[in-house]
């Protein structure tokens, strides 16, 4: 009974724990999609959130494009594993891309 009990509050507060966090998903894309249209990399790199890990450093790079992903979202929840990206065209922010 007492095992029970103990277990029961583990749980809780796990549940509480994890319930609190905030997860900053949202947030993300509501920063990303909020960026103007032609606004060059530099100027998004100064103003990226805290809470959004972007990797600057390893660009996809097709001809004029390029693609770079989100790498980390602080306290994520996404149970759909979404993929975020910053897409620009000749240096210029042209869209966000998501993708499962």
């Amino acid at each position: 009974m007492m095992i029970q009990r103990t277990h029961q509050i583990i749980l809780l507060i796990f549940l509480v724990f994890t319930i609190s966090c905030k997860d900053y998903t949202n947030e993300t894309i509501h920063w990303i999609d909020s960026i103007p249209a032609g606004t060059v990399i530099d100027s998004v790199k100064k103003q990226q959130p805290s809470f959004v890990e972007i990797d600057w450093n390893n660009p996809i790079i097709r001809d004029s494009v390029k693609k770079f992903t989100v790498a980390k979202i602080k306290n994520s929840r996404d149970i759909l594993k979404m993929e975020y990206s910053l897409i620009f065209v000749n240096d210029k922010f042209e869209m966000r891309r998501s993708i499962k």
